[in-house]
């Protein structure tokens, strides 16, 4: 199973990247703390401690920046490393303190969540692993890192639950005598069939329930064959033959049902979860392509890419959807070399639309500008199109 373990990155807000670390969970290292308002760690300090993880210096990372936090405690990116080189030397009790006191000190922060809840499943404590992934979805909705980890917490979870009703099935045929016992201590007929010593106690019980059969020869009494069933000894039979009805031999079985029922219920319900998450995670990855083609088409002056990232319901706001797209070819077509970075990634989904919000950099020839933009999203077709596009939110 694969979860995104976030850890700062040489101090530089990253989209995206792919380092693998050599933990057990095979953590996927990416994001930063940097871009919260509450870190405020000295870069070239930050620097250097990061530069000396990547060497494998972990001892070494650890004592900086303990000599770091003698001159301010309460640095958080300082405290987010701390903990991170704590999880990386496999010292998890530490490094479970260390994130815990970060969500109860920065709440909003769902880097903290995240990486507790990847120490939590590496030790297979899942149930735990997912409280806290949820929490960090509350605590920011569109962290689609959280979202991934999530389904993936998900999905073990329902696979064990299926395993262990599997499991509590074989161990039910292997322990028939002993739940058959119980199943009948719920049926007193039963359970005196199941006795069979104190045969005297049994027929004393038939012969309660004789007297339904007995009645029912007398409103026939001229046929012949049925003389033999008012004799004496037949009340013997009927009450030998009254007994099964009462527990029919294929019951016990059914005994096992509730338990694997349970768990079946339990799996299905984690396994919906698991797939509305990975669903979700899915939708969240095709509208961060969708963004990152819109860029690189705007880049390339592709001016049928860029026309295609768009629908044809999208609003130019105050003008017409054909005059906008001569205003776009006129401004893009035939400009000097474009580019058009995005970072602060944030992603939302419900249902087929979408928002994407980050912050673009462009530039061209000698102009710079640097904007908060968001893109309303609808998918059409399976294909994530521009409805509305907002400047500065």
């Amino acid at each position: 199973m694969f979860l995104a373990f976030v850890r700062p990155l040489l101090g530089k807000p990253l989209v995206r990247c792919a380092w693998l670390r050599p933990m057990s969970v095979a953590a996927v290292m990416c994001a930063s703390l940097l871009s919260h308002g509450g870190a405020h760690a000295s870069p070239a300090a930050v620097d250097e401690v990061q530069q000396l993880m990547e060497k494998g210096q972990l001892s070494a990372a650890a004592q900086r920046v303990q000599a770091q936090l003698k001159k301010d405690s309460s640095d958080v990116q300082l405290r987010f490393l701390q903990a991170v080189i704590a999880a990386e030397q496999k010292k998890y009790d530490q490094a479970i303190r260390l994130f815990t006191a970060l969500t109860q000190d920065h709440p909003t922060l769902p880097e903290p969540y995240n990486n507790l809840a990847v120490i939590y499943a590496f030790r297979g404590e899942d149930r735990k692993a997912a409280q806290v992934l949820e929490q960090a979805i509350r605590t920011n909705p569109s962290y689609a890192t959280a979202h991934q980890n999530l389904g993936d917490v998900y999905a073990r979870i329902a696979n064990e639950a299926y395993a262990k009703a599997l499991q509590l099935d074989n161990a039910q045929k292997a322990e028939k005598p002993k739940l058959t016992l119980i199943s009948r201590i719920a049926t007193p007929a039963a359970t005196a069939s199941a006795l069979p010593a104190p045969t005297a106690a049994a027929v004393t019980i038939a012969a309660a329930t004789a007297p339904v059969p007995a009645p029912a020869p007398e409103p026939a009494p001229t046929p012949a064959p049925a003389a033999p069933i008012t004799t004496t000894p037949a009340p013997a039979e009927p009450a030998a033959t009254a007994a099964p009805p009462a527990a029919p031999a294929p019951e016990p079985k059914p005994a096992a049902t509730p338990a694997k029922a349970a768990a079946d219920s339990a799996a299905e319900h984690n396994a919906r979860k698991a797939q509305a998450a990975e669903q979700e995670r899915q939708a969240m990855k095709a509208v961060e392509k969708a963004v990152a083609a819109w860029a690189s088409a705007w880049e390339k002056q592709n001016m049928n890419a860029y026309y295609a990232a768009y629908s044809n319901r999208f609003d130019p706001q105050g003008m017409s959807l054909s005059a906008w797209k001569a205003e776009r070819k006129n401004r893009i077509v035939g400009k000097p070399a474009i580019s058009v970075k995005i970072s602060d990634l944030k992603i939302t989904v419900n249902g087929d639309r979408a928002s994407a919000s980050f912050r673009q950099q462009y530039s061209s020839g000698g102009y710079r500008a640097s904007t908060n933009k968001t893109l309303r999203m609808q998918n059409e077709g399976g294909k994530w199109r521009i409805t509305r596009e907002e400047t500065g939110r």
